[in-house]
Order: C-alpha cells, then structure tokens, then sequence
C-alpha cells in the first residue's frame, strides 16, 4: 500500500510540474500592416531559460500562432539614496587637530548593493571624555622670615597655604644678615630664614577621549535587477475544413498537461487493479484452506 500511495505522490507532482508554466505580464494580439501576431511579454529573474517561455503552435479567436521571434531586454536598477555613517576616533587630548588627524576627508562606502564617497561633516563632531582618574602634583612655596635676633625655629610657621593648598615645612635655610663686634671677634647679630614649604594638589583628568563623527553623501546601486522578454508569435488563419490538423496542432500543444493527466490516471489505474487481485489472491487462499479444514473434522469424528 506504501508503494501505490508513494507512486500516486509522483504522479500528482509530474502533473503539477507539467502546469508550472510563466505567466506572462502583458499580452497583446494585434494586426501589424496585414501581419496577425500575438506578442507576450515576460519579466522573469536573470537565471530564467527563454525557451521555457516559449509555446508549442496554438489557436486563438480563428488563427493559428506559431513562434517567430523572441526579443530581451536587460533590467538594470538604478536609483540612489542619502547616506550617513557614524565613526568613532579616539585621542589622548581633547585637541581638534590630533583628532582631525585621525579623520580622513572622505570614506568610500560599499554593502553589497549600495555604494559611494562619503565625505566627512565637520559640524557633526562630538567630543567626549572616556573616564576620569585622580591624580596629583607638587606644590612648593618659598619664605624669606628676616631680621632675626636669633636661628630660633620659633620663628619659623610650620605650615603655608598657597592657591587653597595647605604645605608643610620641608626645610629652613638661616642665613646671617648683620654681625656686631664682641671684643675683638665679629659675632652674628641677626638672622633671616629661607623656609621652604611643600605640598600635594589633587584634580580630576580625563583617560582619554572619544569623538563620533558623521560621514555623509550620496550612494547609489546598479546592476542586473531582471530581464524582459517579448515572445513573438505570427498567425494564419486557420482552415474552416482542415479538422484534423486542427485537432493534431491541439494535441500537439497540450501534450504536457495530457502526460501528466495520462501518468496520474494511468497510476490510479493500476493501483486499482493490485488492490483488486490481492483481494482475490486473498479470496482463493481463503477457498483452497477450507476443504482441507472440513476433511479433518470428519476424521476427527470417525
């Protein structure tokens, strides 16, 4: 039963395939300067075989149409569009001119289907820090303390304040600045202190920096989209007493769609058949069992 139901299933599908024919666009039957002609057009894709398209002689409205000519037609799309594509550029300074050195004026662009030239937008930067970090530098100040009677380190404060920042006493230079005579020995008699004070200032600096930048322009796309073709077919008028070659030509044309018909009910046919003789195979194994079944029985009862 398998094997009938997997024929049936190649069958149906010869017959479908026999069906699967172009549709044409457009079709026009016209009369050109006393020549009777049926032309149909086609778009089909670029892989599409011509000769699939064309027609076995067929009859139409009295006439009878035979192939003559086939034209094609390249379909190339051409259109274009607005583009803008986003960059990123990064740099160790928030300075236009290291980062326009990383910019290129221009930028080609290609996705498969589009392409063009780009050109950069300078009113389309944005600049950015990428993270801050803590960091540090010295702070140092320089005191002149004078006119001392003494190098007392009292004198001496122990801590500056210079542009907010608190320093700390790092080292005292004394120095004389007058002696007096004590007998017949000079002896210092006032001092001045040199203090140095040192310091630690913090601030937040930037680790670096990012700029996003616009490239902008037209692109556009070409390349074979489809192709056209235009099946001409020239007619005669068809003979009002010539039936037979009338019924031969149909024949003729529709031979595709009468095999797959002809395959499909030929496979029905037959499937009909072997159902039908193994039922009667099934029927005479039936018969040729019973007598044999009956024969025991009476030996049994002997």
């Amino acid at each position: 039963m398998k094997k009938v139901m997997m024929c049936l299933a190649l069958a149906l599908a010869l017959s479908v395939n026999a069906f699967a024919l172009e549709v044409p666009t457009d079709t026009v039957v016209q009369n050109l300067n006393g020549s009777q002609q049926v032309i149909k057009t086609f778009t089909v894709a670029p892989g599409t075989d011509p000769q699939e398209l064309i027609e076995e002689p067929f009859e139409l409205e009295g006439y009878l149409y035979s192939f003559a000519d086939i034209t094609k037609v390249e379909n190339f799309a051409d259109d274009s569009k607005y583009h803008t594509e986003t960059v990123t550029v990064e740099t160790a300074k928030d300075n236009l001119a290291m980062i326009l050195e990383q910019l290129a004026p221009t930028m080609e662009y290609a996705d498969g289907k589009y392409s063009g030239t780009l050109a950069l937008d300078h009113t389309s930067l944005h600049t950015e820090a990428t993270g801050y970090s803590t960091k540090s530098y010295t702070v140092s100040e320089t005191k002149t303390i004078g006119q001392l009677d003494r190098n007392d380190m009292s004198y001496v404060p122990a801590t500056a304040v210079k542009n907010g920042v608190t320093l700390n006493l790092a080292n005292v230079d004394w120095q004389v600045t007058g002696t007096d005579l004590v007998g017949e020995v000079l002896a210092p008699s006032s001092f001045q202190a040199v203090a140095t004070y040192t310091g630690k200032a913090y601030y937040k600096a930037a680790d670096g920096y990012v700029t996003t930048a616009e490239y902008v322009g037209e692109i556009s796309r070409d390349g074979l989209e489809s192709i056209t073709y235009q099946v001409l077919y020239l007619g005669e008028e068809a003979a009002a007493g010539n039936d037979a070659g009338g019924v031969m030509r149909t024949v003729m044309a529709g031979w595709p769609y009468a095999l797959g018909g002809g395959a499909l009910l030929a496979v029905v046919v037959l499937a009909v058949l072997f159902l039908r003789s193994r039922r009667e195979v099934n029927q005479l194994r039936s018969d040729s069992v019973q007598p044999e079944d009956a024969e025991y029985e009476e030996d049994e009862k002997e």
